[in-house]
């Protein structure tokens, strides 16, 4: 067997490890012989890095991955990159300000679009690499661009389709609007913020009088825009008031009262001032009553001619100086503190402004059936499964979605313009004259705006396979065999904006099922509660972690502390780079290399040569750690395949920890001394190592570094071989026993009952003493006890001069204890009555140091704010901290 290094070193064979994938391309080639299993990797975008969400997502998608290849499948993990339209334009922007002192429109469209292709280029998908330190098993050959040709031509043929056919129009609609960016933005480049402000109480006279209706509003700013006060039609303290008029502060406009459902008689005054061109439940309002839409701020945030001496003043400065004037007029009833949500944008990071403007939406109506239709009849399911109900309320509420930008960076709206106002989708000039009859020299003017990148996205699952947006029967032979995919692993917060659209894509285009299973990961939050996010600088940088713990310690920690529909919570040390939680994978991983390295000692120590242990030579240890093996791997895929993942982590986690280490080990030690003769031995060895092999194999998905190279160490296989090409395990059903198992709980719970016996006695660890048992009413107790070989491994393990069956025995000096309603007796030494204070005294002090341990958690666990904001498995283990000082307690003050 190879030489084992002497400690646990990840940076040692984890990049190694990597660049021999990547040379031997074991993770791109693809067998049309076996069943396809395919994942499409969520497109991260080409300004990425890695955060701890991606962590999170790209392990679970490795694990099914990799899982599935060693199942036998054809499995085929899709990689790609989004272009990410506002993002890509603000950082090039930013450049060129920075380094040369321009604009875009200095360089003009075509040449700053070059300069974003240049950026693309030299910066663009670093996060791929990163994701190569994290141990992912994509087909890097199958990397799509969403700007790629066979993309863009995709988005662009999509487009006309879906114009042509009515289903694409411009409107005005409000919209979400970047003041910075000046461009419209998806909700899900939204961040809502909880904001502590003012609401405004004015005076609206009504006409010809001196009476007026208090309204209560957040944006007086707004009210050049007014063009209605609304009051809910069940409100009878305004009934009086209906279809009369008020003047508009300071505007001195009149605008009719009327009754709408949308006034919230509980909210303010009950009246509610109606600006169709600034608010989206105002839109709908004016909508409703045919109300005028009166736009009073520009594109850059500042007021318009519209607003009079607003003009041209910032819209938060010109609340004020609004707010002034309407002071000096008298027209103020009151102003009072106010907590509220503001949308802010992710990009600009201002408050976004609901903005009047002509774009292209997409009806969403026609296609939300057949998308709700594909997760009702259980073609797609959701993991977990309560997402199905969010779904469908969006689903039965769908708005249309605004799909135009105003960038330059992104795939340009195939619309082309005459002259005169006329207008057609087409892929080029060419085709818009023929569409609209055209003379051949007739100028075409296309659209400026380019499409919302979800646009791009939402055809992503039939992209990625080379579709041909045309013909489909012309698609490449990825796209009939890979599609639908199996899984597609995500974040719930876009549900909406990329699921839901996917699945609506796919059936319309292709007829098919984008993918079957959706995985929902889990939000990653501090000690606190807070999502993790380096905007909240509570983040830290996954690679440092990466280079800390190692990735397959960093891979199984989030793996294990994820279970599916709950958030995770790890305290997280920013200053120091550190997430002490990882502490779980890496002991876990030492665990495993240090078992690992025994085994090989101990393979070479019986002669370097492989034997057979058989079926009459295992002993009660070997036959319990076979069934523990294949309950294991039966109870493991099972959840594997039913979406527990952490589950999965957490049953090999035990056997390995407990069952493989803590006590097989052990015993294989006891096993190995006791028995001389070297072909047991090798057969004990082997059949050991044979064992670990397996669970290598299982922990593989999981932990792809850590395991491949030990795989190699205790296997005589070449550099060029690899763990992820091997077959997984399958259960042995023939091989599980309960009467074993419980058979053989039953010695390792009466060694911890000798070893509890002994630590309560003060015995040293090298002191041998006489063990009774006596009282025996169990038969299957007495069965195991009266076995030889299990009376040999209890006398080795618990260091015993002998352990015997007895009658009731009485000693002069002796600990006794009860198990399984036997009596368990331990002869101790005779001590002078200076030695029996000295250990009253030890006593003693024991237990008063145990008090004051019991009481600190006593008080940790009664700590309401503990409780909830520690993850579950810490307080959980403060508990049993809890319990097992208490039983020692009570044992030190029998023995006093």
């Amino acid at each position: 067997m190879k030489e084992f290094p002497k400690k646990l070193d990840p940076s040692s064979f984890e990049s190694k490890w990597y660049e021999t994938w990547k040379k031997n391309k074991i993770y791109l080639k693809q067998n049309k012989n076996k069943k396809p299993y395919s994942i499409l990797m969520p497109p991260p975008n080409v300004t990425g890095i890695l955060h701890f969400g991606h962590v999170l997502n790209h392990t679970l998608q490795d694990i099914y991955i990799r899982r599935h290849r060693m199942l036998g499948y054809d499995a085929q993990w899709f990689p790609g990159m989004d272009h990410a339209g506002i993002a890509t334009q603000a950082r090039v922007e930013k450049m060129l300000k920075e380094e040369h002192n321009q604009t875009r429109y200095d360089l003009g469209r075509e040449k700053f679009i070059e300069k974003v292709l240049e950026w693309k280029e030299k910066y663009g998908g670093i996060i791929f690499s990163q994701l190569e330190k994290l141990g992912v098993s994509a087909n890097w050959d199958k990397l799509l661009f969403t700007m790629d040709q066979k993309a863009s031509e995709a988005v662009r043929d999509v487009f006309i389709k879906l114009f042509d056919e009515g289903l694409i129009y411009r409107g005005k609609r409000i919209i979400n609007w970047s003041p910075v960016s000046m461009t419209a933005l998806s909700d899900e480049e939204v961040d809502w913020k909880e904001v502590n402000e003012k609401i405004y109480t004015l005076r609206y006279k009504f006409e010809n009088s001196e009476k007026y209706l208090q309204v209560a509003t957040v944006r007086p700013e707004t009210i050049f825009g007014d063009v209605a006060i609304a009051v809910n039609p069940k409100d009878g303290r305004f009934a009086e008031y209906i279809g009369k008029k008020v003047i508009v502060p300071f505007v001195g406009r009149a605008i009719p009262i009327i009754t709408d459902d949308y006034a919230d008689p509980d909210f303010g005054t009950g009246c509610v001032k109606i600006t169709p061109a600034h608010d989206p439940n105002d839109f709908e309002v004016g909508e409703r009553h045919n109300l005028e839409k009166i736009n009073t701020i520009n594109p850059d945030g500042t007021m318009n001619d519209l607003a009079g001496i607003l003009n041209g003043i910032e819209r938060f400065k010109a609340r004020k100086v609004i707010m002034q004037e309407l002071e000096k007029a008298e027209l103020v009833e009151k102003v009072e503190d106010y907590t509220h949500n503001v949308g802010f944008s992710q990009r600009g990071g201002e408050p976004i402004e609901p903005y009047l403007s002509d774009q292209w939406f997409v009806k969403m109506k026609p296609m939300a059936k057949i998308a709700l239709d594909a997760v009702k009849d259980d073609s797609i399911k959701f993991h977990p499964p309560h997402w199905m109900k969010t779904y469908t309320h969006w689903m039965d509420n769908i708005r249309d979605w605004c799909i135009s930008r105003q960038l330059w960076w992104g795939h340009r709206i195939p619309i082309y313009y005459t002259e005169d106002g006329r207008q057609a989708a087409a892929k080029n000039e060419e085709e818009a004259r023929a569409k609209l009859d055209l003379d051949i020299n007739t100028k075409l003017k296309q659209d400026p705006d380019v499409l919302d990148t979800w646009f791009s996205s939402w055809l992503w699952p039939m992209t990625t396979m080379n579709w041909d947006s045309t013909n489909q029967e012309n698609s490449d032979d990825d796209f009939a065999r890979y599609l639908p995919t199996n899984l597609l692993v995500t974040g719930p917060d876009i549900i909406f904006f990329w699921v839901a659209r996917m699945i609506m894509a796919t059936k319309k285009f292709s007829n098919t099922i984008p993918f079957s299973d959706v995985y929902f990961t889990s939000m990653i939050r501090d000690g606190k509660g807070f999502k993790l996010s380096k905007s909240l600088g509570n983040s830290p940088d996954p690679l440092k972690i990466i280079d800390k713990y190692g990735a397959d310690a960093t891979r199984f920690t989030m793996i294990y502390l994820a279970p599916l529909g709950q958030d995770v919570r790890m305290d997280v040390d920013v200053e120091a780079q550190d997430i002490p939680s990882i502490d779980i994978g890496k002991n876990f991983a030492n665990k495993i290399f240090n078992a690992c390295r025994f085994l090989s000692m101990k393979f070479n120590e019986a002669g370097d040569t492989r034997a057979e242990l058989s079926q009459s030579s295992k002993s009660l240890a070997d036959r319990w750690i076979e069934s523990r093996l294949n309950n294991t791997i039966k109870e493991a895929s099972k959840a594997i395949d039913s979406f527990n993942v952490t589950v999965y982590s957490k049953l090999l986690y035990d056997f390995i920890w407990r069952d493989y280490c803590s006590w097989y080990v052990e015993i294989v030690k006891t096993q190995f001394s006791n028995n001389e003769n070297e072909q047991y031995r090798q057969a004990l060895t082997t059949f050991s190592i044979d064992i670990f092999d397996k669970v290598l194999k299982m922990l593989h998905p999981v932990m792809p570094f850590i395991t491949e190279e030990l795989w190699h160490l205790i296997n005589d296989v070449d550099d060029n071989e690899s763990i992820s090409l091997q077959e997984t395990p399958k259960e042995n059903s023939e091989k599980i026993s309960t009467n074993i198992e419980n058979e053989f709980n039953i010695v390792t719970e009466l060694i911890e009952k000798i070893r509890q016996m002994r630590a309560s006695s003060n015995l040293k660890p090298s002191e041998k003493v006489e063990a009774f048992i006596s009282s025996i009413k169990d038969k299957v107790v007495e069965s195991v006890i009266s076995n030889s070989e299990v009376n040999q491994l209890v006398v080795s393990i618990c260091n015993l001069s002998s352990f015997r069956m007895s009658g009731n025995i009485e000693l002069k000096h002796s600990a006794n204890d009860v198990f399984r309603a036997c009596k368990l007796t331990l002869e101790l030494p005779e001590k002078s009555e200076e030695d029996i204070a000295a250990e009253m005294e030890r006593l003693q002090k024991e237990a008063q140091r145990l008090e004051k341990q019991i009481a600190g958690i006593q008080k940790k666990l009664s700590n309401e704010r503990f409780v909830n904001n520690a993850p579950k498995e810490v307080v959980e283990m403060e508990q049993k901290k809890l319990d097992d000082m208490n039983a020692n307690l009570l044992k030190i003050k029998e023995n006093l």
